[in-house]
């Protein structure tokens, strides 16, 4: 039994270490390196993988050693590294000139696992520092050209630059473009076939030809090709409105880009002109902005073509002509036959039309903007070959209403467009129709609303419902979208809350409520009631707020004549002297309140000066006189020969009989004024002025200067004799 035990044992042990054995190759099989990489005079770094991963691997250590690429049987040491990742470097190394040997050591919770050695030849492993760019200029005498100047890191002994490789890449809008030569046979190169005007990136990268799978990593740089003349016109486009007063058209020139590459540089202006094909007329916009993509002209009715040129740096591109026909003509070419919208997700929607019948057109052009369109920069659009029946708008807004429409090109000309709205995806109105009560009566209510503006409905209206509640019971009708005026009727006496709401496919919105009495007959009297009250108060406050001047209107202020400078008139008589016959009695003249004032008089007549003086009113039983001055005539003159004068103000009386010359009272004579006085009016043949008594008077003379004049002394009229009154306020 004990002999047979024993064969079992070692059977047994035999086979636990055969089990770990090729438990072991297996893990070690399980982890591997796959490629080594040398950086000249840097260092080594080696890559490994695990297909195990079940192994829970702790950490990993690389060992390095290098040997005669002859013999790989004596190794020397070169380093060790440890890590927890997939690679690791090993530095420094003198020379790649070598062949190493590499293998991972993993330490995992149950023992340690040894990858297979990696053998690999040092020159077949290096890869190269990138190389520098020291200059990347435009060709000067070439155009579309870029001259490159780079230098090397590395130093390399004469026998080892032949298989050092340099790859260069040139990169625009996109495409890239890419050729490899040897790095030492010529450090500069020229890039020809370029776009001008354009940025290029330009990088370089170097190999050992010998590595042919390492590559050095990157270097970039950016410039720009020399700019020429754009080499294609801009495209453009028009929108034209009806014709306004004088004749005049608003014109609407819109346009895009020239599209790289023919735009050759950066576009500095625009400049746009519309000429007149039956005159000398021209409207221009002058040079623009670059970032302009509108132009507003006021043209004529006639036709017209317009012409949009882009200037760069280097020269003006071909320009770009659209005609205007006449609009009497605008009509005339048609509009496709038919156009439908379809969506195609939130962003995007597909234009799709039919072409009118036995017309040859020429191409189309696709418009879209959104509503309400605002401006000429919120409109796009896109030229459509003569054989497409559709176009795919992208770029749009959900809940956003977009006008699209085709208009059809015959040649030179465009033909009507057809249009329609569309949305990408419909939402719920953002607010509801305001309403109006346009009547009420004792048992219904008529009611209008405005419609919701399209872009705030966010989709199609597709009904509405009018809301109306009383005493906390709410009832709703509902209309149609096209109505817009409803009548209740069957309403109960009451005051009731009236709303409307707006429907579209999405959702609905309320808009603001009224309240409305209903019931009462003579509800549309109180208006006219406040209005008449109004008026009322109105017509019974103004007289209060003018009665101040009311009262100076219908009662005057009278000057006091006790205030008057002259309170008291001299009662001598002037009785030495009669006076002559109505022609020259004419000639007597009183003066009223002025300065001293030089009068000139007709031809023969001897003008006086005349001196200031006041009058004061008195009774009418008394005689009183004051003057300072009379003037004299030839008695013998006619009587119409005397001054003539405006009356201002005048009153004599003699007693028993008044004769008035047309009195106005004058309260306060201005002294800046000469008045004269007229005595008599009626014929008389002899006159004492002894007897007339003095009312008022304010006349102004109006004499013509004819010949010299002087002033007569008192010694010359000795027959005139004045008499001042006491000066009594001393």
């Amino acid at each position: 039994m004990s002999q047979m035990k024993l064969p079992r044992a070692g059977l047994l042990l035999w086979m636990c270490v055969m089990n770990r054995v090729q438990d072991t190759a297996t893990a070690a099989a399980a982890l591997s390196i796959t490629h080594c990489v040398i950086r000249q005079y840097v260092d080594i770094t080696c890559y490994w993988e695990t297909t195990d991963q079940h192994l829970n691997i702790n950490s990993y250590r690389l060992q390095i050693n290098k040997s005669s690429c002859e013999s790989k049987h004596s190794f020397f040491q070169v380093g060790f590294c440890n890590t927890a990742g997939s690679d690791c470097s090993v530095q420094p190394i003198d020379s790649a000139l070598h062949c190493f040997c590499a293998d991972v050591l993993a330490s995992t919770r149950t023992g340690s696992i040894r990858s297979p050695p990696y053998f690999f030849s040092g020159v077949n492993a290096v890869k190269l520092r990138p190389p520098q760019i020291t200059n990347l200029t435009p060709t000067k005498t070439r155009s579309g050209c870029l001259q490159v100047t780079w230098k090397m890191v590395e130093s390399f002994l004469q026998n080892e630059k032949i298989y050092i490789r340099l790859q260069i890449e040139y990169t625009t809008h996109n495409q890239t473009r890419s050729q490899t030569t040897q790095a030492f046979s010529n450090e500069t190169l020229e890039l020809c076939d370029l776009h001008p005007g354009s940025k290029y990136t330009v990088r370089l990268r170097a190999q050992d030809s010998r590595a042919h799978a390492h590559w050095s990593s990157w270097t970039s740089l950016d410039t720009t090709t020399a700019e020429k003349a754009p080499s294609a016109a801009p495209r453009l486009w028009r929108l034209i409105h009806s014709v306004e007063e004088a004749g005049r058209r608003r014109l609407i020139l819109v346009w895009k880009p020239v599209s790289w590459p023919e735009v050759n540089g950066v576009v500095l202006s625009y400049s746009a002109t519309c000429r007149s094909d039956l005159d000398s007329s021209q409207w221009t916009c002058g040079t623009m902005d670059a970032s302009r993509r509108s132009c507003i002209l006021n043209i004529s009715d006639d036709p017209c073509h317009c012409s949009l040129t882009a200037t760069n740096s280097a020269g003006t591109s071909p320009p770009a002509h659209i005609s205007i026909p006449a609009h009497t003509h605008a009509e005339e070419l048609p509009p496709p036959q038919a156009i439908s919208v379809t969506r195609l997700d939130d962003t995007r929607l597909v234009v799709e039309w039919t072409a009118a019948l036995s017309q040859s057109e020429s191409g189309f052009v696709v418009q879209w903007a959104s509503v309400p369109y605002t401006e000429p920069t919120s409109l796009d659009w896109e030229h459509i070959n003569e054989t497409a029946r559709s176009f795919i708008v992208s770029g749009l807004l959900p809940e956003v209403p977009y006008n699209l429409s085709v208009v059809s090109l015959f040649g030179p000309l465009a033909g009507s467009g057809m249009s329609v709205i569309a949305f990408t995806r419909e939402g719920a109105p953002s607010v509801g129709p305001n309403i109006t009560m346009l009547q009420t009566s004792s048992s219904g209510v008529v009611l209008k609303w405005d419609p919701v503006p399209l872009e705030k409905l966010h989709g199609f209206i597709q009904s509405y419902t009018i809301l109306y509640s009383i005493n906390g019971k709410d009832k709703s009708e509902k209309v149609s979208a096209h109505d817009e005026q409803k009548s209740l009727s069957g309403l109960m006496e009451g005051t009731y809350n009236i709303c409307v709401m707006a429907h579209t496919a999405v959702g609905g919105a309320t808009g603001p409520c009224q309240q409305v009495v209903v019931g009462l007959e003579d509800v549309q009297v109180i208006p006219i009631l406040l209005c008449a009250l109004l008026l009322c108060f109105l017509i019974l406050i103004i007289p209060v707020c003018m009665r101040v001047r009311i009262k100076q209107c219908l009662c005057p202020t009278v000057p006091d004549p006790s205030k008057s400078s002259l309170s008291v008139w001299s009662n001598a008589r002037m009785c030495q002297h009669k006076l002559p016959s109505l022609s020259a009695m004419n000639s007597i003249i009183s003066m009223g309140q002025t300065t001293i004032f030089q009068d000139y008089g007709e031809k023969d007549y001897v003008p006086v000066q005349v001196f200031t003086y006041h009058t004061v009113p008195q009774d009418s039983n008394e005689t009183n006189i004051s003057t300072s001055a009379v003037t004299h005539q030839d008695s013998t003159l006619p009587a119409a020969q005397a001054f003539p004068t405006h009356l201002l103000n005048h009153s004599y009386t003699k007693p028993g009989q008044v004769t008035p010359a047309g009195y106005k009272e004058d309260p306060q004579p201005s002294s800046d004024h000469l008045l004269f006085e007229s005595f008599f009016t009626n014929k008389r043949n002899q006159a004492d002025l002894c007897d007339y008594i003095h009312v008022s008077q304010s006349h102004e003379p109006v004499i013509t200067t004819i010949d010299e004049y002087r002033t007569l002394d008192l010694n010359e009229c000795p027959h005139f004799r004045q008499v001042l009154p006491e000066d009594t306020s001393t």
